[in-house]
């Protein structure tokens, strides 16, 4: 007799890892302008974000850089205008999850003349371990209603001869997330003077989800 079932394992885990992922921007009337302002405001992030917080200018990470003439076409004259050069670079930096470092991280770049657009998310170090555990719920699962069934049906379950699973497709991390553009140019006038900092805000209200890692697997039992 042959038994097909399939198991689902599912485990939760605290984020262990932010990353945050930056985008540096400048839009000048001309390419030297674009880069000298464009490297300096990411050299000002160094100084002021990164050194300040004992971050090496090397966990930056670089992903794509590129300096390029902003032109649209003006359908209503058929002509291409340009819009000056546009300086942009993206770049990932990952550290040990903190709260108290990501509210900090948060406060400070809000301080910056020209910060870079960011998001922040919450990731484990140790994707390859979270999903061995879970595939293994899976197969346990699996055997537990093969050998339900075989119960049922008054047959001895065997052994597995068969398995298939879906791969691993999705990164694993939280769905919990921040969007830096909403504590960019809070100013430092009277509004600004009645919010409370980034750091208070977010260390009071923010706890990211815990992070969901589920996999199926399909196995075929045989029985005596």
């Amino acid at each position: 007799m042959d038994i097909m079932v399939k198991g689902t394992g599912t485990r939760y885990y605290k984020a262990d890892e932010v990353e945050i992922n930056l985008n540096f921007h400048t839009n000048t009337d001309s390419y030297e302008t674009a880069l000298e302002k464009g490297t300096n405001d990411v050299q000002i992030f160094i100084e002021e974000i990164l050194n300040q917080m004992k971050f090496s200018k090397e966990e930056m990470k670089t992903r794509s850089f590129r300096i390029y003439e902003d032109k649209r076409y003006d359908y209503k004259n058929n002509v291409e205008k340009s819009y000056g050069f546009i300086y942009e670079q993206m770049a990932k930096l990952k550290f040990d999850y903190d709260i108290n470092v990501v509210a900090e991280f948060m406060d400070r770049v809000s301080k910056l003349s020209n910060p870079p657009k960011y998001t922040i998310s919450f990731n484990v170090k140790d994707e390859k371990k979270i999903k061995e555990e879970a595939l293994a719920d899976a197969y346990n699962m699996a055997k537990e209603k093969a050998e339900a069934i075989a119960k049922a049906a008054g047959k001895n379950l065997k052994e597995c001869v068969k398995t298939d699973f879906r791969p691993f497709e999705e990164k694993v991390y939280s769905n919990s997330s921040l969007d830096g553009n909403m504590f960019v140019g809070r100013g430092r006038g009277a509004i600004g003077a009645e919010m409370a900092s980034a750091e208070q805000t977010i260390k009071t209200i923010f706890t990211p989800e815990d992070i969901e890692i589920s996999e199926t697997l399909y196995c075929l039992w045989i029985t005596d």
